[in-house]
């Protein structure tokens, strides 16, 4: 009998936690950015070229597909303050996707710097997102960001030498900053003392 109940808490518990999952194929705008962001599919972003040509995404990334299933592959950071940079080859990028001007970036610049790095590197100069208008910030659906992350792995082999350098960074300042916020690190005013 209590084996049972044990059973039926752990479905009614499933099913809880599963009813508060968001769809991972959603546009959803973030809760927190300060700032105008472009809440949209990653297949739906057009682009400049630095030729003037408006180009699909489709056509900046070959092969691209959103990922699929339940475990998706997130951007190396969500965000990152200008003091938390300590890579010289990032250094130059805060500033240049800083859309709302607030001395860090955030998911939605961090994706836009993400995706227009990842551009560059494999050969396609793009100006910006978005044909009008520029956009410096977007919130696309989880499975668009895993399916952008998996496309830049995959390409990684044919990116310029200064790409893959680029890309090497954001994956260590990425692991940098977990260790940083998650695993213990010791406020002390405004520094950190990981021991």
């Amino acid at each position: 009998m209590n084996a049972t109940r044990a059973l039926l808490a752990l479905a009614a518990g499933t099913v809880l936690v599963l009813a508060g999952c968001t769809s991972s194929t959603q546009p959803v705008p973030p809760c927190c950015y300060q700032g105008t962001v472009t809440t949209t599919r990653l297949a739906a972003l057009e682009a400049v070229a630095s030729d003037g040509r408006r180009l699909r995404f489709a056509d900046i990334f070959p092969g691209y597909v959103p990922q699929e299933g339940l475990v998706l592959r997130p951007l190396p950071f969500n965000e990152v303050q200008q003091q938390e940079i300590i890579y010289a080859s990032l250094e130059p990028l805060l500033p240049l996707y800083d859309a709302n001007g607030d001395g860090r970036l955030e998911k939605p610049e961090v994706l836009v710097m993400y995706a227009r790095e990842a551009a560059l590197a494999t050969g396609t100069p793009i100006k910006h997102f978005g044909t009008d208008t520029p956009i410096w910030a977007v919130s696309a659906p989880t499975a668009d960001v895993g399916g952008l992350v998996g496309w830049v792995q995959a390409q990684r082999g044919v990116m310029t030498e200064a790409g893959q350098a680029l890309f090497s960074d954001l994956d260590l300042l990425g692991q940098d900053l977990k260790l940083l916020h998650n695993e213990g690190g010791v406020d002390r005013g405004g520094f950190y003392d990981i021991r």
